[in-house]
């Protein structure tokens, strides 16, 4: 029983220490803070643009230029 108990605790450490790590992940942002470039703006609001009038890509054409 004793040895059950231990167990689920280590299960338990280890599922909280996984979730921990996959949220601070997604959550974290390594560009935070950053100025955004003029240039990098530029790129971003004709990307959209492009994105609203459905000229865009598929990401299997981007994937294969690489």
């Amino acid at each position: 029983m004793i040895k059950t108990l231990i167990h689920e605790k280590n299960i338990a450490e280890m599922v909280r220490r996984q979730v921990t790590g996959a949220l601070r992940e997604i959550l974290s942002d390594p560009d935070a803070g950053l100025i955004l470039t003029k240039k990098t703006e530029r790129r971003l609001q004709k990307s959209v643009h492009s994105k609203e009038q459905g000229d865009f890509k598929p990401l299997i054409k981007v994937l294969e230029k690489y």
